[in-house]
């Protein structure tokens, strides 16, 4: 026998041979009779044992229904568990499914899970995306409209709404669904992200740089290579420019110079003030605003602004002179010394051109469009030999006399034959290009099915 078995034992001995000393004790007031109704009555000791035994009874009764609730509620809890389990693995199965793309099977799994759980949220939000990747929008939209419903408060399904509306082409209604989710989260940066590019594709450029500011009051980031930084570069940009097709070139001059003191790398910008300057008159300031822009960023274009500016003036010594100091101020003058010889080709100044290209030939090792002129030079001065040599640079560094294939399916140009084209992943659809609009039969190429990998 245990210790602390025999000492209760020894407590239950104790209490019983006190509580017979109190019985023994209280004898007489124990056989006292009490009073019920009429002529009825019960002594002490009897009522005393029957509201005992009553107590125990009740107690009982209470306990016995509260283990029988409790046992009821762990099955009903052991039944929710496996139809847990058995939704989630086959909403798991479904994302497999999605995953390795197969978009019916998948829908397939989802919709087993809502034939036992019509209230799965994830999975509502699920078969509407696989619904608007197919195509099948409308659809998809309810789905995510049953999600939202049984979460108002979530924004997931809205967001999923906006990309339902926008892929059918609603910018309208993608932007009152856009509303909602700031109505719920006012200073969500994705949503912010999302209404300035719906905007962008609009072209409500004033709307769109509202958003940006949101924007960059939410998330600030001072790197200006970012690219909420770049975007906004170019919605100021989309302003200007707006500005001066309007007839503002004032207006455009002052936003655009903001924005080349922020970023003076920003190409467009210098090129649209230059032609902003222009409009007004400042036809040097204009000038002196491309020279700058190609001394700061060392672009090419400029140098065709330039040129384009001058001989549609019809002053071709200008341009000639303008060349020659974007030659003097470049950090890397070939691309210069090409255009100035190219600008006198187009001024049939031969000799001119010949010099200023003809020295280039050593430090350009791909220039099919030097090749190209200086044969062109040749020949118009009857130096023939050297412009069949020139040509023939041009033919072998183009690859002109390889035959070019094609893909039938996605036109994707190849420079050989291949099984299988490497950008669509089609077998049997790699033929011969001729870019001649000659039926493949007159050619005496028979048409042959394509092979997919697509269901």
């Amino acid at each position: 026998m245990r210790v602390r078995t025999f000492l209760l034992f020894v407590l239950l001995l104790a209490g019983l041979l006190l509580l017979a000393s109190v019985l023994d004790s209280n004898r007489e007031v124990l056989e006292q009779p009490i009073l019920l109704w009429g002529d009825m009555s019960l002594p002490v000791g009897i009522a005393l044992v029957a509201c005992l035994g009553l107590g125990i009874i009740t107690t009982f009764v209470i306990g016995l229904s509260r283990e029988a609730g409790l046992l009821i509620e762990r099955g009903r809890l052991r039944r929710e568990g496996r139809k847990y389990e058995e939704v989630e693995e086959e909403y798991s199965r479904g994302l497999v499914a999605v995953v390795e793309g197969r978009e019916e099977e998948a829908l397939g799994h989802f919709r087993a899970v809502l034939e036992r759980d019509s209230r799965h949220f994830n999975t509502l939000i699920k078969i509407g995306d696989i619904l608007r990747a197919q195509g099948r929008i409308p659809e998809g939209i309810e789905f995510h409209r049953k999600a939202h419903h049984l979460k108002e408060d979530n924004t997931r399904p809205l967001y999923a709404l906006v990309d339902d509306h926008e892929a059918q082409g609603d910018i309208d209604r993608a932007r009152v669904v856009l509303g909602r989710i700031l109505g719920i989260q006012k200073n969500s940066v994705a949503a912010w992200r999302k209404l300035r590019s719906l905007h962008m594709t609009e072209n409500n450029w004033e709307q769109a740089l509202e958003a940006h500011r949101r924007v960059e009051k939410l998330a600030p980031d001072p790197n200006r290579e970012s690219r909420d930084q770049r975007v906004g570069r170019g919605i100021r940009f989309e302003i200007a420019s707006e500005r001066l097709e309007a007839g503002k070139p004032r207006e455009a001059v002052g936003l655009l110079r903001r924005l080349l003191k922020d970023n003076d790398q920003f190409i467009p910008a210098h090129v649209t003030l230059g032609e902003a300057l222009l409009s007004q008159g400042s036809e040097a300031e204009a000038v002196d605003v491309w020279f700058l822009g190609f001394e700061t960023t060392g672009s090419p274009i400029f140098l065709t602004v330039l040129e384009e500016h001058y001989l549609q003036s019809e002053q071709p010594l200008q341009a000639i002179e303008a060349l020659k100091r974007c030659i003097a101020h470049a950090r890397k003058d070939t691309l210069a010394r090409f255009y100035l010889g190219k600008l006198y080709f187009r001024l049939e100044m031969l000799d001119d051109a010949l010099s200023a290209l003809g020295s280039l030939g050593e430090l350009a090792s791909y220039a099919p469009t030097l090749h190209y002129l200086l044969g062109r030079i040749h020949e118009r001065r009857g130096q023939f030999r050297e412009a069949v040599q020139d040509y023939r640079k041009v033919i072998k560094e183009m690859d002109l006399v390889q035959l070019e294939y094609g893909c039938r399916q996605c036109d994707e140009s190849l420079m050989a034959w291949t099984s299988r084209c490497p950008e669509c992943g089609e077998w049997n659809s790699v033929e011969v290009n001729y870019r001649e609009e000659i039926p493949l039969e007159e050619l005496g190429l028979a048409p042959a099915p394509i092979y997919t990998t697509r269901d």
